[in-house]
């Protein structure tokens, strides 16, 4: 993503507006959908609008149930805590080798 952070289309948008790019909304829906499609991002569903983050090293996802925030985690500080989530419950990580974990972010459990 421009920013490195997970952001949804309107954020990507205004990011993009920001830096001088002259791109309508349905383009930067379509370009993302197509990138998600091919692998190049990934796209993380929560509360609120779905937000995208480019794929690279496998990572986990956080998403807050109030604000829907989004967070990566790093694969490699969870894999003990994967590998027990999937002897416990056969739950595995999704096709992008993903987790996501619900919660409250820090600002909204205040």
């Amino acid at each position: 993503m421009v920013s490195g952070r997970h952001l949804s289309i309107t954020e990507t948008w205004e990011e993009l507006t920001r830096a001088g790019e002259a791109i309508h909304p349905a383009t930067v829906y379509r370009t993302l959908e197509t990138l998600t499609a091919v692998g190049v991002t990934h796209a993380v569903h929560g509360p609120g609008p779905t937000r995208y983050g480019a794929t690279g090293d496998p990572h986990h996802h956080t998403v807050c149930q109030r604000c829907g925030a989004v967070a990566a985690l790093s694969g490699e500080h969870l894999v003990e805590a994967a590998a027990r989530i999937e002897e416990l419950t056969g739950l595995r990580p999704d096709s992008s080798g993903s987790f996501l974990v619900s919660g409250r972010c820090a600002r909204c459990s205040g």
